[in-house]
């Protein structure tokens, strides 16, 4: 089972497009939600919030006609596939800023339920290590002659293990390319010295934990004292 389809709430209150918009606000209002799918014939039609409901609302009372969902006007609603991978979502979750939850339809385009970014956004964070378990550092490379193979090959050889990382797009005819890798270790400030040796500029975050602080408040000073030689 995918991660999509590990997430689908098929129970998600769903509005029909035959529905009147003052019921239809009644009802989100009763489910103190700020938006739901809008299905016709088992079809998704239409994605709609509150606030689309309530300009609705204002009008009908201007110009006195009983109105429908499907008497409004809406954007084709942007769906997902259970089948699809997490990352293959990331764009449309991040691109995605009205809604809170992204429809998902079947093979056959029937709707099967829904998804909401927080929970997608949750999960992309575990598989990325995005906790306080892991360090990051943030290497910047040569954008030619460097493999990202060898890089994970030189931090392992220093006791660390590489629990994600990604590379930053270079622009156009730059010279230099940054590679973010999340990683567990138990002594970054030895690999960063040594990847330094390198010629890489190197930046990284640790954890905050409040255990060996004085170790590397010491290796600090120890650093700045060799500066100072």
């Amino acid at each position: 089972m995918s991660v999509i389809q590990r997430h689908i709430d098929d129970r998600y209150p769903v509005l029909q497009a035959s529905e009147k918009v003052d019921d239809a606000l009644v009802q989100l209002q009763e489910h103190g939600l700020h938006e739901a799918p809008v299905l016709k014939d088992g079809k998704l039609v239409a994605l709609v919030s509150v606030d689309d409901l309530h300009e609705a609302a204002r009008a009908h009372e201007e110009d006195g006609n009983v109105q429908r969902i499907e008497d409004l006007s809406f954007e084709e609603p942007e769906t997902v596939h259970g089948d699809q991978h997490l990352l293959d979502v990331f764009e449309q979750v991040s691109n995605n800023r009205l809604f809170d939850i992204l429809p998902v339809k079947g093979e056959d385009g029937e709707y099967e339920g829904i998804v909401t970014k927080s929970g997608l956004l949750r999960d992309i964070a575990l598989l990325f290590h995005f906790s306080e378990k892991g360090s990051t550092l943030e290497i910047e490379a040569p954008a030619l002659g460097v493999k990202i193979s060898e890089v994970i090959s030189v931090i392992e050889k220093n006791d660390a293990m590489v629990l994600s990382f990604g590379v930053a797009e270079p622009e156009p005819g730059a010279q230099t390319m940054v590679m973010t890798f999340r990683i567990q270790c138990q002594d970054i400030y030895r690999l960063v010295t040594n990847l330094e040796k390198y010629g890489y500029l190197i930046r990284y975050a640790k954890p905050s934990t409040g255990a060996g602080a004085d170790a590397l408040r010491e290796k600090a000073l120890e650093f700045m004292r060799y500066i100072d030689m």
